[in-house]
């Protein structure tokens, strides 16, 4: 590091020299001292402690012993009795006469000590010297003024250690959360030293009481390092990292592993597109499933590690982008955390302003592009490293490692939670939909594909399968849109269902179990996503998604059908049979335009003749296009 070059520097310097003015008179101590250092320099350090130790017995106010010590202690890695001599340095010294070098050194150590005050001490007279500073100083002074500033508590209540069932371990960091909150996964380490592999644990809550944590899979763990994983919306992709010389391209790789039934598969490299020859960790998936945010040390970056992105396209990763500067930083951006709703990133990073250690920022997406990342403030970030920060997709609990220092000294860090005030970091909350799919019939399970589209926008905003085992499926709706989702598969009519999200939710918004009718010759559906302007036979903007799944349902089944309009009872028979029949044409020629054969396709209006709702208060459910098979081709 470079101010304990600066540190180590100082002490040689004092030491070669010899000074001969010392904060005590005492000659015979002034030589025991001198004594000391020479014995440091021979690397006798246990005897040079002791002496120094000697000297501060019999002068307790010798401050050049402190300094030593302060020196010695932290060549060896003691970083407590290092602080402890610093500052009994600086609160007996003589303040006007401190070189602006130690300045440094103590507002730095003050600084990451948390003491923000004694920091602020140190950098007002080291700027009344006007001694020049480069980047790394001008750094730490402008967070030494930001901390001492913020240092109030704000609006959050106080992070709460997640139950001794989850913080089993020496350490544990970077968790994952499924969108309902009742699956923890993350990393755990047994021990401190790189003799403790890293692995990943999995707790489940039920009725608000956490498991013990145990492995997440015997498929997914090894004798090398698995940890830093992000586990999809719907709890059934897992991407982490893996690193194993013999499986990556670099140092440590990003893998993939699927969960069918209640069993994780072999992990996948994501191949050498995504991967570099060098670290790639700390993966992010977007709710949707298209794009994984991570961190990596790659060429190409503005700092040590950077924050980089790739898309699925195709079903193939794209070659990862760097975020580029409003993001990153020239020090380390690490732990990207995309919320659900895909427009807040949270990272965490050395290279900004806020509180020591690494910070957690957050950056928001406002028409399309990602804002500068504003600190989350001293209720979350504290003079330690704040790191893997995440959001519950309702919005209203935080999780994150924290790190600590046991009443031995050591550190070691564990998961806390937060609870957030609404919209205090979070405003487009999220909630989530989750059923099973199944033959309407036989009641057997079916694999189907789900999609999800904004209704407004025609946008494919999700796309999934039901697991092939389970029949299960989940997937998430943002507060603020309105969706139209289709379920189906080979041979089946499809369903569809409107959405519309408007206001503040929380939590698990419905369970829609899905029942799927096996495609015969006579049997219709109701397309519940077909819109007409008012009185008109022109289709809206938001019926498009809607044909699509009609074109997309006709070129996979291969079935006839006619295309039946239909009004409620409202007004003249004849003009509500001519705007039937118009409406059903309009949805025809939509699919003829789709590439749909002619000879696949008939239309008709039936206006008011067949009502599905014959009370009055429901009479608009009577305005609908239905469709019928026909025929099978």
């Amino acid at each position: 590091m470079r101010w304990y070059s600066i540190f180590l520097l100082i002490f040689i310097s004092e030491y070669l020299h010899a000074q001969k003015v010392y904060s005590v008179d005492n000659t015979r101590i002034q030589k025991w001292y001198e004594s000391a250092g020479q014995l440091i320099n021979e690397r006798k350090f246990d005897e040079g402690i002791s002496l120094y130790q000697k000297c501060l017995i019999k002068e307790p106010t010798f401050v050049e012993v402190h300094w030593s010590l302060a020196s010695v202690f932290k060549n060896f890695g003691d970083l407590e009795n290092s602080f402890y001599h610093l500052d009994q340095y600086y609160s007996l010294a003589n303040k006007s006469v401190i070189s602006a070098q130690k300045l440094l050194i103590l507002m730095r150590q003050y600084f990451n000590q948390g003491v923000y005050f004694k920091a602020r001490e140190c950098m007002d007279q080291f700027q009344r010297g006007q001694m020049p500073v480069d980047s790394d100083d001008s750094l730490l002074m402008a967070s030494i003024a930001y901390a001492g500033k913020h240092q109030k508590a704000e609006s959050f209540l106080s992070p709460k250690s997640l139950p001794s069932s989850v913080n089993r371990f020496y350490t544990q960091y970077f968790p994952t959360l499924t969108v309902d909150n009742n699956t923890l996964i993350f990393t755990k380490r047994a021990g401190a030293s790189g003799d403790y592999d890293e692995d990943l644990v999995v707790s489940y809550r039920e009725a608000d009481v956490w498991s013990p944590a145990k492995l997440l899979s015997t498929n997914i763990h090894s004798k090398f390092n698995e940890g830093a994983a992000s586990i999809s919306a719907n709890g059934r992709t897992l991407i982490f990292t893996m690193c194993d010389k013999g499986r990556t391209f670099g140092s440590c790789d990003l893998f993939i592993s699927r969960k069918y039934g209640e069993f994780w598969s072999n992990p996948e490299n994501l191949g050498e597109v995504v991967n570099s020859k060098n670290w790639d960790s700390q993966p992010s998936l977007e709710a949707d499933g298209n794009t994984l945010y991570f961190s990596s040390d790659r060429p190409g970056g503005l700092g040590k590690r950077d924050i980089w992105y790739t898309q699925l396209e195709d079903n193939i990763w794209t070659q990862p982008k760097n975020m580029g500067a409003i993001i990153n930083t020239v020090k380390d951006d690490v732990t990207p955390f995309i919320h659900t709703n895909g427009e807040n990133l949270i990272i965490a990073s050395n290279g900004r302003v806020g509180f020591g250690g690494y910070d957690l920022f957050m950056s928001e997406l406002k028409e399309n592009k990602w804002q500068a990342p504003k600190n989350l403030g001293n209720s979350i970030n504290n003079n330690l490293n704040q790191l893997s920060f995440i959001i519950s997709a309702d919005g209203s609990m935080a999780y994150f490692s924290q790190d600590f220092k046991t009443a031995e000294g050591k550190l070691k860090s564990k998961i806390v939670q937060l609870p957030i005030a609404n919209d205090s970091l979070v405003k487009n909350t999220s909630s989530y939909i989750f059923g099973r799919v199944t033959d309407a019939i036989s009641r057997e399970v079916l694999k189907a594909k789900i999609e999800l589209f904004d209704i407004f926008t025609n946008e494919l905003k999700y796309s999934t399968y039901s697991d092939s085992i389970s029949g299960e499926y989940f997937f998430t709706l943002n507060e603020g849109l309105s969706y139209g989702v289709y379920a189906g598969t080979k041979g089946y009519f499809f369903e569809d269902f409107r959405f519309d999200i408007q206001n503040s939710i929380s939590g698990q918004l419905d369970t829609l179990n899905i029942a799927l009718s096996p495609l015969a010759v006579g049997a219709s559906m109701i397309l519940e996503n077909i819109y007409f302007e008012f009185a008109s036979y022109e289709l809206t903007k938001n019926s498009q998604s809607e044909l699509e799944i009609v074109a997309e349902f006709l070129v996979e089944n291969r079935v006839n059908i006619q295309i039946e309009g239909h009004t409620d009872q409202k007004g003249d028979p004849k003009y509500n049979q001519m705007l039937s029949e118009l409406r059903a044409k309009a949805v025809y020629d939509f699919l003829i335009e789709s590439g749909i054969p002619s000879d696949q396709l008939k239309f008709v209006g039936l206006g008011s003749t067949q009502p599905v709702e014959l009370d009055p208060k429901l009479s608009h459910e009577n305005r609908r296009i239905e469709f019928r098979i026909s025929a099978e081709n």
